[in-house]
């Protein structure tokens, strides 16, 4: 079992990863602490290292599976959590100490979740513990994963926020009045396109919808 939103695959099998022995009640996001495509991301778990995640999301945004939804993957140093949790990889955009991503790979990653939380019956909820149905792979082990600026996003409630805007439970998200009418915010104006492109991003991390107009 899948999601219908992967560009890729690279499918481990029975490697390293086994049957889930309870149901999926969570979703852990991680960092790849390295800047690649999701199936590269896939191939590096399969061959160089002890690990692997059910899904990869690469700097592009593109999205490659790895192991399957109903086998756990080896991605949180805790078993009890990845048996019961669907594991995300993401591809960095920048290295460290921030370990940014893209703004594709985050759009990636919040539609990703929001279709496992809609098919889960999940509602994503980061509370600092491994209790919440959102999780860190820090929460079990001596590590920065996901990365400085991935956690900022989860700590500041932006992840669980966008996730469920891009679930329909935020009131508003569209944007539209009662009428359906649709108001536009310009926020700037540059003679530099660097700038421009730099505030589009800006914007973009913050899940608005951002264009450039000549």
């Amino acid at each position: 079992m899948h999601s219908n939103l992967i560009t890729d695959h690279y499918f481990f099998g029975e490697v390293k990863s086994s049957p889930r022995d309870r149901k999926i009640t969570k979703i852990t996001i991680h960092h790849m602490a390295g800047i690649m495509s999701g199936l590269d991301c896939a191939k590096y778990h399969y061959s160089s290292v002890d690990a692997s995640a059910n899904y990869y999301i690469g700097n592009n945004g593109d999205i490659c599976i790895g192991v399957a939804e109903e086998r756990r993957a080896w991605t949180s140093s805790n078993r009890d959590n990845d048996m019961a949790a669907i594991t995300i990889e993401v591809s960095n955009s920048t290295s460290g100490p921030s370990w940014e991503i893209s703004a594709a790979a985050y759009k990636s990653l919040i539609t990703l979740c929001a279709d496992i939380c809609r098919r889960y019956s999940i509602n994503p909820h980061y509370d600092g513990t491994p209790s919440g149905t959102l999780t860190v792979h820090q929460l079990f082990a001596a590590t920065e994963c996901p990365g400085p600026y991935l956690m900022s996003l989860i700590k500041s409630g932006k992840v669980e926020k966008d996730i469920k805007a891009a679930l329909g439970q935020d009131k508003g998200k569209s944007g539209a009045d009662a009428g359906g009418n649709l108001y536009h915010v310009q926020v700037g104006a540059f003679k530099n396109i660097e700038n421009a492109e730099k505030l589009k991003k800006e914007l973009q991390l913050k899940g608005y919808d951002a264009i450039i107009k000549s």
